[in-house]
């Protein structure tokens, strides 16, 4: 999951979207995401990675992802697709 979290950081940094990392003691990471105006998520975790996205019908955020992605290009994917929606 490391690398995918390099390439997310990396992605997002290119594209210049807004994001703020969390790292925990558990080597756990969480990526706040600001884009189009939504705000995103993203938990890497040690065996997957989590995807919610907080709005007015999820306001509440915990540590239980609204999807949880065991495959990476599914994830890569589902990135894809939230940053192409404009």
């Amino acid at each position: 999951m490391k690398e995918t979290y390099s390439y997310t950081i990396e992605l997002l940094t290119r594209l210049n979207i807004k994001y703020k990392i969390h790292t925990f003691a558990s080597e756990i990471k969480m990526v706040d995401v600001w884009y189009n105006d939504k705000f995103y998520v993203l938990q890497f975790e040690n065996d997957f990675i989590g995807f919610s996205e907080v709005n007015s019908d999820n306001v509440g955020f915990d540590t239980k992802p609204d999807e949880k992605f065991y495959d990476i290009e599914m994830f890569k994917q589902k990135l894809l697709s939230i940053l192409r929606d404009k």
